[in-house]
């Protein structure tokens, strides 16, 4: 087209509208800072025009925008990028080629680990290359070129593979792949009194580190002539040979290794205390085997009892990798959400200690397999699907990092003795794929689960959570399985299509579980529904947020909650 003049501040007050393209136009004025609070807005594109002024307006509502995709390019804009761009944790494209902006590319950038696409080539962008920046596992597209850049080129992420061309026209950068070297050069006496002041701080600090290992390996020495370090060691022999075995590997690890615990009762645990706690991890101790290890019951020596899983060997990182995650991934503390107790990481052994829970998986209950259980209630349903969405809402808002959970289920929706949910496997799929690969597609979800964008885009997102927890809703309004023989092709073929094709001929009464459905339930069970359809949108942006559905749930009529 060929618009001309400024954009309507009007268009801010279109709250449904998910994405907005005025590109290639003659558009003027600056971008309506409104635009932030439009919180559907998923896509903005207004490249190739004529608008100008800072965008650090735009990002006031950072912190709740979702946007995914901004392309501002080739228009106007100057000022510095403002620190709050790092708060749109939903961005994957951000593209700001050919602009007048200047100063420093922000820290705060290195938060987005959804973005997959940054260009602010052909700038006036000046500092150093945030090694953050490139750090970003998502990260598969970046330019930097024709800005005022300077500093040594990070050897990180993508920057380390990155062509030169991505780097040309910033004068002051240095790195290999430029052909220059990041080496100081000298100015003088001045500059050789710095390197000799250098090298004597260097060999002072030499000598105190070889003088402190002496002392160290002195005490060491006398330690183990200790009579009675000498007779642990003496009883230690005597443990069952079996116990120095994780699995069929030989470890040659002590097995007195400390158990890295979150709660301070439980810091003394070894591993010895696990394998003994699971009668080294017999067969008769599993209560759940999947895709990322099998669990056991284990009672620790004061009597505690909890669940421990072994991660499968094939796909466990490496250790350093393990423990940060594991540090992370302990801190996450919510009522809905399954506790990390501690971790273990022994040679290609990866142990996780998580609270127990007495009631076992929502799975188990609905699909009663054995026929030994109760019918689960609707009043259990209910407080079970408004639980586990309050967990899920604090996962991907409620914390820092933002946590997907790419494989929301009813196996990983496990109940305590009083039938409260809590979300559990949270953060393993990230764990277990940054070992694979960068790309999830291979573990992100269960069959029945999947939502049908990662088939194409491969990559995880909180509405893929969203869209997973609307078949856990099916499965609570029906009693059935999201897969199985249950459903014929022409229905669907699976849970979701046959709900569907209900729905669209006016039967949707008639998919209720009637081991459930009373008078009292009814209008509950279809305003669920209702919920859970929303929730299965075939396009993303068109789902609600987890956080929405919780209110969704808690706003119900005739709301049974407490």
């Amino acid at each position: 087209n060929m618009l001309h003049g400024p954009i309507p501040i009007s268009f801010g007050n279109m709250k449904e509208l998910t994405h907005l393209d005025l590109s290639y136009n003659e558009l003027i004025g600056e971008l309506p800072s409104i635009m932030s609070g439009v919180q559907s807005l998923v896509g903005l594109y207004v490249q190739n025009n004529k608008l100008s002024g800072h965008v650090g307006e735009l990002f006031s509502n950072s912190m709740t925008w979702r946007i995914e995709t901004m392309n501002l390019s080739c228009n106007f804009f100057d000022g510095n990028l403002p620190w709050s761009l790092g708060n749109l944790s939903y961005l994957t494209i951000l593209d700001l080629h050919r602009n007048l902006l200047t100063g420093e590319i922000p820290l705060d950038l290195g938060n987005l680990m959804q973005l997959e696409y940054f260009d602010v080539s052909g700038n006036q962008l000046s500092g150093k290359i945030p090694e953050k920046l490139c750090s970003l596992v998502n990260l598969n597209y970046l330019d930097l070129s024709q800005n005022r850049l300077e500093g040594p080129i990070p050897r990180t992420g993508i920057c380390q593979n990155l062509s030169r061309v991505r780097f040309l026209g910033n004068r002051n950068l240095c790195g290999q792949m430029l052909g220059t070297n990041c080496e100081v050069k000298s100015i003088g006496r001045y500059a050789l009194f710095n390197a000799w002041r250098l090298g004597a701080i260097a060999i002072t600090v030499i000598l105190i580190t070889l003088i402190f290992a002496f002392l160290l390996h002195r005490w060491i020495s006398r330690k183990q002539n200790d009579p009675e370090e000498l007779e642990d060691r003496k009883l230690n022999s005597y443990v069952d040979q079996n116990l120095y075995f994780l699995s069929s590997s030989r470890s040659k690890e002590p097995l007195s290794i400390n158990v890295a615990m979150f709660e301070q009762p439980l810091l003394k645990l070894t591993l010895v205390d696990i394998l003994e706690a699971t009668d080294n991890f017999s067969k008769t101790n599993i209560i759940g085997d999947g895709g990322f290890g099998t669990v056991y019951r284990a009672t620790l020596p004061n009597g505690r009892t909890v669940a421990v899983k072994k991660l499968s060997e094939a796909k466990t990182q490496g250790h350093r990798e393990f423990m940060a995650e594991m540090e992370t991934l302990g801190k996450v503390k919510h009522e809905n959400l399954v506790a990390l107790l501690g971790y273990c990481s022994m040679g290609e052994e990866k142990l996780l200690v998580y609270e127990y829970m007495v009631n076992g998986s929502l799975d188990l209950w609905l699909r009663n397999r054995t026929g030994g259980l109760e019918i689960l209630d609707w009043n259990k349903r209910y407080k079970i699907a408004t639980g586990a969405a309050k967990g899920l809402t604090f996962l991907h808002q409620g914390f820092i990092p933002h946590i997907i959970h790419r494989d929301v289920k009813a196996s990983n929706i496990l109940l305590n003795e009083d039938f409260e949910p809590k979300v559990a496997d949270f953060g393993l799929a990230r764990l277990i794929s940054a070992c694979e690969t960068h790309i999830t597609t291979d573990i992100a979800g269960t069959l029945g689960y999947i939502p049908p964008e990662y088939g194409q885009s491969g990559r995880s997102t909180t509405r893929g959570d969203v869209y997973s927890f609307g078949v856990i809703l099916l499965e609570l309004v029906t009693g059935k399985e999201p897969t199985g023989p249950d459903f014929k092709e022409i229905e669907g073929g699976n849970l979701v299509g046959w709900v569907g094709q209900k729905i669209k001929k006016g039967q949707a009464a008639e998919v209720l579980d009637p081991t459930v459905l009373d008078a009292d339930s009814k209008q509950m069970m279809l305003q669920m529904l209702q919920i859970a359809c929303v929730c299965l949108s075939d396009n993303p942006a068109n789902r609600p947020t987890m956080s929405q559905v919780h209110k969704f749930l808690k706003g119900m009529k005739g709301d049974i909650s407490n």
